[in-house]
């Protein structure tokens, strides 16, 4: 019985590191293009650099949303994000009224999709310029 419960504690400590280290793999600076879809809006297409970081929360990762203007960075706002292992997208939490972003992960890269008022208003295409160890 004492063998069975250390093997089920081991598997579910197995689990839960398993679980953390993906939703750490993604912690890092993406970068790539912000192009928007409504036309005469006051939106612009942008170089986006987005540097994801992890929050005291499990699970949910901070995102601070950049675009290059003059080959600077400047800051648009931070927004937290949900992670789903299982489908590899983080969704945004917490935002504004009337907006959601999604994130889908691939490797190395992550194409994300603004929804604003029910119309697709961005779309982002991003690669990992630089990891957490960076």
């Amino acid at each position: 019985m004492k063998l069975k419960i250390t093997f089920i504690t081991l598997m579910i400590l197995f689990i839960n590191l398993e679980i953390a280290g993906q939703d750490t793999a993604l912690i890092g600076v993406w970068k790539g293009t912000s192009i928007c879809q409504v036309k005469n809006s006051p939106c612009h297409n942008e170089i986006a650099v987005y540097h994801i970081s992890k929050t005291s929360k499990p699970q949910i990762l901070s995102m601070l949303m950049n675009k290059l203007v003059n080959n600077q960075e400047e800051e648009m706002g931070t927004t937290d994000y949900s992670y789903d292992q299982l489908h590899h997208t983080l969704n945004s939490i917490n935002d504004r009224p009337g907006a959601h972003w999604e994130f889908k992960i691939r490797g190395d890269s992550m194409h994300g999709t603004l929804i604003y008022n029910n119309s697709l208003y961005r779309i982002i295409q991003l690669r990992r310029i630089r990891d957490r160890s960076q």
